[in-house]
């Protein structure tokens, strides 16, 4: 009797405590404010340093007015709702985070880049999240002459 009373037990503990397919556990809502590029260039190169902004601000995922939301269904990672921008529908995608890690991996198709975490303090004086993308290696392949290329995506999520 007493056997079976562990094996119960045991059974309706490892049922409580496991996380339902799909279930949230937590999400976390990153509207984006501005998208901001900053270019090292070994040289002045006016023309180059625009081409890149350019390319780099048509090929974000978000734009000021769109949002990332982050819906935590793993302890490491789950489902990236990105919006483009405001009244976009949201594509369903994923992310990986480490707990703990100042950095996320966000998965869209084959594509995947890596989103570490900043902060800066807004108009109103509160600390808010700032995702940043180095995109250095995809540019500096196509020319050597660049030295950095960072993305940067200010958003009103307050840092608590």
């Amino acid at each position: 009797m007493n056997r079976l009373w562990i094996l119960f037990t045991a059974l309706f503990l490892s049922t409580a405590c496991s996380n339902k397919e799909g279930e949230v556990f937590y999400s976390a809502h990153y509207p984006v404010t501005e998208v901001d590029v900053r270019i090292t260039l070994a040289a002045t190169d006016v023309a180059l340093e625009e081409e890149i902004r350019t390319r780099v601000l048509n090929e974000a995922p978000v734009t000021a007015g769109g949002c990332y939301r982050l819906d935590f269904n793993r302890f490491d990672g789950g489902l990236l709702y990105t919006q483009h921008h405001e009244g976009a529908e949201f594509v369903v995608s994923s992310f990986d985070k480490v707990p703990a890690a100042g950095e996320l991996t966000f998965h869209f198709g084959e594509k995947s880049y890596i989103v570490t975490n900043g902060s800066y303090i807004n108009e109103e004086g509160i600390e808010c999240a700032t995702f940043w993308v180095d995109l250095t290696e995809e540019f500096h392949l196509e020319n050597e002459s660049i030295q950095t290329v960072r993305r940067i995506e200010f958003t009103s999520h307050p840092i608590h």
